[in-house]
């Protein structure tokens, strides 16, 4: 089990499939918007030593959210599809972070995600096992 973690979120689509005018990670969600729902649980989280956002080059929304604040949250130039967006964050990762951390990448789509959940994934024996194989 990692002690500590960091967190890629793609937060680059426009949300056109949706057919709004608002990118789905700004959409209001009980008061706040849900890329906020999203990072809540991992800002919220000691383990978690920083979070990194890949957003849009033209985004203008995540400014202006009282969590962009938070000096844990990193913004990165998202890409076209969210493989190069999530890229975008590892990479920045990489360059930032010594010690080779591990890292959780969770869409910023989904603003449900509770802490418990992710208390689950890490005490998992399979989470390192897995990656351990790989490697």
């Amino acid at each position: 089990m990692p002690e500590r973690y960091w967190v890629v979120i793609p937060a680059a689509g426009t949300g056109v499939r949706m057919g709004g005018g608002i990118p789905k990670q700004y959409l209001p969600l009980a008061g706040r918007a849900v890329l906020e729902h999203t990072v809540a649980p991992f800002l919220s989280d000691t383990r978690c030593d920083g979070v990194v956002v890949a957003l849009a080059a033209e985004d203008a929304g995540f400014a202006r959210l009282p969590v962009a604040s938070d000096a844990r949250l990193h913004r990165v130039t998202g890409g076209v599809e969210r493989r190069d967006s999530v890229l975008a964050g590892l990479e920045w990762i990489d360059g930032n972070v010594g010690d080779d951390p591990w890292v959780l990448v969770h869409d910023a789509a989904r603003p449900c995600l509770r802490a418990a959940d992710v208390d689950r994934l890490l005490a998992s024996p399979r989470f390192g096992e897995r990656w351990a194989k790989m490697w």
